[in-house]
């Protein structure tokens, strides 16, 4: 059905189609956003994001998709080149690993850190503790929240089991 919707490539319309579809009535002129999840199950609404840029600039659009780099990679029509803003998106880093722990002073401890002072045995061991943690629950931001939350690695571990049936199933 969304493949009908966007194949006609005018904003309008689209715009229009989704109302009935979704039960909801866009309001020009206000802060709305479109966000397109798994947009790559419809190819033809990557192409229609030039026309929402060019149409209706006042109308934010989103498209996110897990598989999105395959289709990208095998598709068949123009791109919207200048429209589109590819934003890429990895687990946490070390860093934000530390500040979702609420180690902010330890972050301005090593951020402020030059090789001319002596580097202090208690940063460094709270540092191999925090590290160690990181790498068994990682950079999965959720995975990361509820070790956050509960100060349990098995909790997290049960969100990276819940991650990789997920991929398995997708």
């Amino acid at each position: 059905m969304l493949e009908s919707v966007f194949k006609r490539l005018d904003v309008n319309e689209i715009v229009e189609e989704l109302a009935i579809i979704l039960k909801v009535r866009p309001a020009p002129n206000k802060n709305q956003l479109l966000f397109l999840d798994e947009i790559q199950a419809v190819p033809s609404a990557i192409q229609a994001l030039r026309y929402f840029y060019e149409e209706m600039p006042e109308l934010s659009v989103i498209a996110a998709g897990s598989l999105l780099e395959f289709t990208l990679s095998k598709h068949n029509y123009s791109m919207p080149v200048g429209r589109i803003e590819y934003l890429f998106l990895g687990p946490l880093t070390f860093n934000e690993f530390l500040s979702s722990q609420n180690e902010n002073y330890l972050l301005d401890y090593i951020s402020d850190y030059t090789f001319t002072k002596v580097f202090s045995n208690v940063a460094h061991e709270k540092l191999l503790r925090f590290l160690k943690q990181y790498f068994i629950i990682g950079g999965m931001p959720e995975a990361v929240n509820v070790f956050r939350e509960t100060g349990d690695m098995f909790e997290s571990q049960k969100v990276h089991h819940s991650i990789l049936n997920t991929y398995e199933d997708d």
